[in-house]
């Protein structure tokens, strides 16, 4: 019967410690996404201002490249407050629900890089299109 106890109370300790271990790793995701949520402010901030210093000479591309930076931040920081509401959160619908927003949060960032990208290219089409081509 002791040693029944014994195995219990060390079964009771690794679950406690992998326990702890858990909620140290999701606040490490959690810091990671907010990192990023930083980094995403930056980029829109340099983007928005350098098309405002170029306004007269910006095309169709840029306005998409912006407008899809625009769109992954938003997603960025809906993950990034989804998942920070899931620590600690002992309720199970709760957490499913914020389980479903941090994957809309996910949706908003691939549709934004998608965006982008069809953006960067509109901008390469229209830089091409401004090269001479000089055969020599």
């Amino acid at each position: 019967m002791k040693h029944q106890q014994q195995t219990s109370n060390k079964g009771d300790n690794l679950t406690k410690e992998k326990s702890e271990k858990v909620l140290a790793l999701e606040k490490e995701v959690a810091l990671g996404l907010w990192v990023q949520v930083v980094g995403q402010l930056i980029e829109v901030k340099g983007l928005s201002g350098l098309l405002q210093i170029e306004n007269d000479t910006s095309g169709a591309g840029e306005q998409q490249i912006l407008t899809g930076v625009w769109i992954r931040t938003i997603g960025q920081i809906v993950e990034a407050i989804s998942v920070t509401n899931q620590i600690n959160e002992t309720d199970l619908i709760k957490l499913l629900q914020e389980q479903k927003i941090a994957i809309t949060g996910d949706l908003l960032v691939a549709i934004g890089a998608a965006y982008e990208t069809v953006g960067g290219l509109r901008v390469l089409e229209e830089e091409t299109a401004k090269t001479t081509r000089i055969i020599p």
